[in-house]
């Protein structure tokens, strides 16, 4: 029984610095977008609900980058710490070899690696898409407008003028209303709509409610000139939308396509080299990624024993360092294989390989010969 109970409690306090350093990665990372997402929408005005919904689909995305990074540091200072008491010295005195000691952590990294599988190849892309919709419908939204008089004012498909406007009680006179419909780079139909007073109000989330009083309408086919459709009328009300639902749909990029979809994508055929390595890149980076708290776990073990009389700042400084070194190779790994196809996929999966490599010689040279 004893080789579980020394199991469970290097995995908890194994488990405390991971979960501090991942709440301090996720926050940085958390951060970072919502001041880019500000960036973007501040000057337009934007609703809270829309940013909080963008931060919220975001999170599994930053939990699958911050994950390697909290499980390197982690293992780096829990080890350190129990290699500072003097607790792996007994537990070593006792009878126990490292990979018994260690292996709680090995299985720790191998159920991190499945679930960045999972996040990397079909939730992390689904989120990112929901996130970015919702950024993208906040920024279009104009949740607040100040109509101005002799001023036009574009709403989604309407073009707004009043010549008198009293934004205190939303009273207007010498209205007007201007919609063009268009098909291709025609315009198609043209509606027109005036009045002598008027009056409007915001409705939050959706757009711009008008009442407007005796006034005339009138529509006209811009390929049939002798078809006129005209009317008068005493009180007409409509919305006129912060947006329009006619737009094109968003072309997607391929952090927002599931592995599936973007494998299913390059089965079908693309015209274009470029995206189609995009594509391959970004699936094969998926699965490398997915490889890091395994290999983390193979060099950071050796190491984390190894800081008894160095301190934290040493483990901090060696998280750092692999980070850039394993990143870093990531990154020139993912553009020399976008350069030359010979180099694809095996220049993305090299930082892995390395490290991994690099992880046995240390286990070889400090655990195994102690």
């Amino acid at each position: 029984m004893a080789v579980p109970i020394a199991r469970l409690y290097l995995l908890k306090v194994f488990a405390r610095f991971l979960g501090l350093s991942l709440f301090v990665f996720a926050s940085l990372l958390v951060m970072l977008n919502f001041v880019q997402i500000i960036n973007q929408g501040v000057l337009g005005g934007f609703s809270f609900y829309f940013l909080a919904k963008s931060i919220l689909y975001l999170l599994p995305n930053i939990i699958a980058t911050s994950l390697p990074l909290a499980f390197l540091l982690a293992m780096l200072l829990s080890l350190g710490q129990m290699s500072q008491d003097g607790e792996i010295v007994a537990l070593r005195a006792g009878g126990f070899s490292f990979p018994e000691i260690l292996s709680g952590v090995f299985w720790a990294a191998l159920a991190a690696s499945l679930l960045l599988l999972v996040v990397n190849n079909w939730l992390g892309p689904v989120s990112v898409k929901r996130s970015t919709d919702y950024t993208v419908s906040m920024l279009n939204r104009v949740t607040k407008i100040e109509l101005k008089p002799r001023t036009f004012q574009q709403l989604a498909d309407w073009v707004l003028y009043a010549g008198e406007v009293n934004p205190l009680t939303g009273d207007m006179r010498g209205v007007k209303l201007l919609r063009r419909i268009d098909k291709g780079e025609a315009a198609a139909y043209v509606t027109k709509i005036n009045a002598a007073d008027g009056r409007y109000r915001v409705l939050r989330e959706k757009g711009l409610e008008i009442e407007l009083l005796n006034g005339q309408f009138s529509q006209t086919d811009c390929k049939r000139a002798d078809k006129l459709l005209y009317g008068r009328f005493s009180s007409y009300r409509t919305l006129l939308p912060f947006f329009s639902e006619r737009g094109p749909g968003r072309k997607l990029n391929q952090r927002e396509i599931s592995t599936a979809g973007l494998l299913r994508r390059l089965r079908e055929g693309i015209a274009d080299p470029q995206i189609a390595a995009k594509y391959r890149i970004e699936a094969a980076s998926r699965f490398a990624l997915a490889l890091a708290p395994l290999a983390f776990f193979l060099v950071g073990a050796p190491l984390g024993v190894a800081l008894d009389k160095r301190g934290r700042s040493a483990g901090f400084g060696l998280t750092l360092l692999i980070i850039f070194f394993y990143y870093g190779l990531t990154i020139t790994g993912m553009v020399l294989a976008r350069r030359y196809d010979a180099l694809f996929p095996w220049a993305i999966f090299v930082p892995a390989l390395l490290t991994a490599l690099a992880g046995g010689w240390l286990w070889r040279r400090r655990l195994y010969n102690r």
